[in-house]
Parts: structure tokens; C-alpha cells; sequence
């Protein structure tokens, strides 16, 4: 059974070698290493490698391949199969083993070509001292490529294409160097097409009339010079420029400034006559500053401290120390230049009323209701002044010791807005004038609030 295998695997073995006599190995290196690798046996290896007949390399392993760092130039290799004691059975012919250098090979097309959709020959100029045996030559466009083939003309190369459905835009040549190493000149040919342009989509539907505004409009068989127009029973649009890209891309730029509102047709044509118009592609809104006013906040709610000092019949003054108040807004929403200004605001106050006198310690409670229009104009910044008019009636302590129940008052108030985002701050006064009886008494009290927006 032993002497069976033996006999198997040197027949394994010898089989082994001849294919080592009908191979010749050429690698390229990008990373100073390189793999040799042979049949795998059930058994130990020698490998030798030499260069001007000269060994440098000689090494035994049991496994099947060998990685090596070597200098490009020519080498030769053998492979020795071994018995478990160590000794040939079987000796591979030396192989050639061609390591070459990695290059990138660069190259200039002489003059890149424009060629109309159609046409199947593609004939390229290209200077290089770079392109050796194994190079090879690729027109590409995204996922679209088209292999050629080149042969050396004197000091220059010439590669053709054959690409007879090519699609129209712009085209990159590649070259490829055995080594794996690439260099890319790019648009080295653009078809310029002989049908209508397709228009596929427009990123922007709609624009208000102001400023320079880029568009990108993407479909097919898009020229170069393809031009581009917005049209409409209103007028043009005014196009600044037009930049088609890699032959279904085109960023245009609309001038804005004054454009009419409405809806326009979108048209497209190249040089040689075709054309697409597409309807309605684009709707030019009012101006912008309608549109701010309709998202101006619609609901405000405020509060703050609000000391006062009533001036009492008789010469008295009453002050309010302790005196909080809270309000709700609510913002009119026309569009109107003035009336969009316009709001209500309900205010209830609370507090307690300190002595008249310095020799009375005495405290009473004091609050109010009120409801007012105010006016706040709309602003770029963000301060905004407030006018306030309103009545309401006031219930104190100290007024109903006296027999008054109610106070009714005018209120009038000034003061500013600050607003950051949807916080606000408001500081003014406010200036009202009560009625007890027959009696008229005047009463000033201080805004100053904090709320939010919405």
C-alpha cells in the first residue's frame, strides 16, 4: 500500500513538472511583493530562485505558494518535490519569471475629438513614453465603456475605438499599465447628439422673484451648447448662464430680480435646430415678503413684573410694589402693509398696594382686567416699537374702604419689543386714567415682561 502511494504521488509529481516546462511567468509589481503558487501535494517543497544563473534564494516549506520581494528584472525559479526524508522526487525545469515595475502610464491626447451621435469611428492621437506591452486603452462614461486598440506610429500611438452606439456627452480615456496603475484624460471626446433633447427632471419647481438662483435640470442628449429659455404669456426669465455637464446634466442660473409672478415653459434646444418644451416647469410666487408676514408667529403669551402708582383723589399716592402681570396677544395675520400690525392683547394684573401714609402699614390687595389693540409695525431687526389702547377696571382694597368697588380706566401704553427667535422681551409704560365717581386720577405703571411666540 505504501509503495503504491509513492508510485502515485510521484506520477503526481512529474506531471507537476512538465506543466513547469510549459509556463513562463511575467508579473508587474505595485508593492515591492509577489506570489508564486503551484499545484497543490501531500508533500515538502524546495524552491530556488536565481538571476544571472546565480542563486540567492533556497528555501524549503510544506506549502503550496511562495511570496517574495524581489527587484524588477528577469529571474528564474524551480520547484523541488520532496519525500518525507528530505530527498528529490521530482525536479521542475527553471522557469522564466519576469518582474517588471509598476508605472502610471501618463499620455496626452494630442487633440481631443467632437464627433456627432452616429458616428463609429473613433480614431485617438495620444504622445506618451510610457505605454509599454500590455497597456490597454478604455472609453469611459460612468458604467459605459468601450475597449480599442493601439499600435505605435513613429514616436506617437494611435488608438482606435470602435463604439458605434456611443451616447451623446463627454467621454474620458483611460490607460491602463500591466502593473494595475491607471491614468485618466479626462472629456478626451465629446459626442455632441443629433436628436431633441430629453428633459428628465428639474430640481426646483418653484422660486420667489429675487436674486441669482442656480436650477439643474437632468435628462439626455444634452449639447454643450445647448441653450436654455423660461418662457411665458407674462415674458422670459432672464438666463445668466447655461453649463452642461457629461451630456445629461445642465446648472443654470436665473436672474430673479423683478421677474413677474406666473408659471413658465421650460424649452430647451441644440445647435442644430431640435428642441423640447416642456409646460409649466417652473412657478415664480409673489415676493418673498409675503410670504415672512404669512409665518409671523399668530399667538403670544407674556409675563412680567408691573410695579405702579396710582395718583388718588385727594393728592394721595398709592404705590404698587408687588405688582405681576400676564398677558395673552394675538397678532391680526392680514397682509395689508398697515393692518398686518394689528393685534389685541388681554391683560390681567395682580397685585399689593403699599401705605399711603408712612404711619399706616396697612397692605391691600389690588388686581385688574383689561383689554387692548395695539400696533407693532414689522420690522427686519429685532426691536419693533408697541402702541397700546385699551379700557379696563381695577378692584382695590384700599378704594373699596372709601365705598369703590370698581375703577374703570383708559389704558395707553408705549414700549418696544425685542425679540430673539421665539423669545420676546417687552419694556415700556404704560399711562391710564381712572374714574371713581366723579373724580378722574391718573395712574402710571412699568412693562416689563418676558414671554414667547408662536
Amino acid at each position: 500500500m505504501v509503495i503504491r502511494r509513492i508510485l502515485l504521488l510521484i506520477f503526481l509529481l512529474t506531471s507537476a513538472a512538465v506543466s513547469f516546462a510549459q509556463e513562463s511567468t511575467r508579473l508587474g509589481s505595485t508593492d515591492g511583493s509577489i506570489t508564486i503558487k503551484w499545484e497543490s501535494l501531500d508533500a515538502s517543497y524546495r524552491i530556488q530562485i536565481r538571476r544571472d544563473n546565480q542563486i540567492f534564494i533556497d528555501t524549503e516549506q510544506t506549502g503550496n505558494e511562495l511570496k517574495l520581494n524581489l527587484a524588477p528584472g528577469l529571474y528564474e525559479y524551480r520547484i523541488h518535490v520532496l519525500n518525507p526524508f528530505g530527498k528529490d522526487i521530482s525536479v521542475s525545469e527553471w522557469q522564466p519569471l519576469n518582474v517588471e515595475s509598476s508605472r502610471i502610464p501618463y499620455f496626452r491626447v494630442q487633440n481631443p475629438l467632437i464627433i456627432r451621435e452616429g458616428d463609429s469611428s473613433i480614431d485617438f492621437t495620444v504622445e506618451s513614453t510610457l505605454i509599454r506591452e500590455g497597456t490597454t486603452f478604455t472609453l469611459t462614461d460612468g458604467e459605459s465603456r468601450f475597449p480599442g486598440e493601439w499600435h505605435q506610429n513613429g514616436n506617437l500611438y494611435s488608438v482606435d475605438i470602435p463604439a458605434p452606439d456611443i451616447a451623446p456627452g463627454s467621454w474620458d480615456l483611460v490607460a491602463a499599465d500591466p502593473s494595475g496603475k491607471t491614468f485618466t484624460h479626462p472629456q478626451a471626446l465629446t459626442v455632441r447628439p443629433t436628436r431633441s433633447p430629453e428633459v428628465n427632471e428639474m430640481n426646483i419647481r418653484e422660486l420667489p422673484p429675487e436674486g441669482l438662483v442656480p436650477i439643474t435640470i437632468e435628462g439626455l442628449a444634452f449639447d454643450p451648447e445647448m441653450s436654455v429659455r423660461f418662457e411665458s404669456s407674462e415674458g422670459k426669465l432672464q438666463v445668466v448662464t447655461v453649463e452642461v455637464t457629461e451630456g445629461n446634466k445642465a446648472l443654470v442660473y436665473l436672474d430673479l430680480n423683478d421677474a413677474k409672478p406666473g408659471q413658465y415653459d421650460l424649452i430647451v434646444s441644440n445647435p442644430s435646430g431640435e428642441e423640447t418644451q416642456i409646460e409649466k416647469s417652473l412657478t415664480i410666487t409673489d415676493p418673498v415678503v409675503e410670504e415672512i408676514i404669512l409665518k409671523q408667529p399668530r399667538f403670544e403669551f407674556q409675563i412680567g413684573y408691573a410695579p405702579t402708582v396710582i395718583f388718588a383723589p385727594g393728592g394721595e399716592s398709592l404705590p404698587v410694589f408687588l405688582g405681576f402681570e400676564f398677558a395673552s396677544l394675538f397678532q391680526s395675520g392680514w397682509t395689508k402693509p398697515f393692518f398686518r400690525g394689528l393685534g389685541v392683547e388681554f391683560r390681567a394684573f395682580g397685585g399689593m398696594s403699599g401705605p399711603a401714609d408712612p404711619d399706616n402699614f396697612t397692605f391691600h390687595g389690588i388686581g385688574s382686567l383689561d383689554i387692548s389693540g395695539y400696533y407693532r409695525p414689522l420690522v427686519k431687526g429685532k426691536v419693533a416699537p408697541v402702541f397700546l389702547m385699551g379700557i379696563g377696571n381695577i378692584w382695590s382694597g384700599y378704594a373699596k374702604q372709601h365705598g369703590i368697588h370698581n375703577i374703570l380706566f383708559i389704558r395707553t401704553g408705549i414700549g418696544m419689543d425685542i425679540v430673539n427667535e421665539r423669545r420676546l422681551t417687552r419694556i415700556g409704560l404704560n399711562f391710564s386714567f381712572g374714574a371713581a365717581g366723579e373724580d378722574l386720577f391718573p395712574m402710571v405703571s412699568l412693562m416689563y415682561r418676558r414671554g414667547r411666540r408662536y
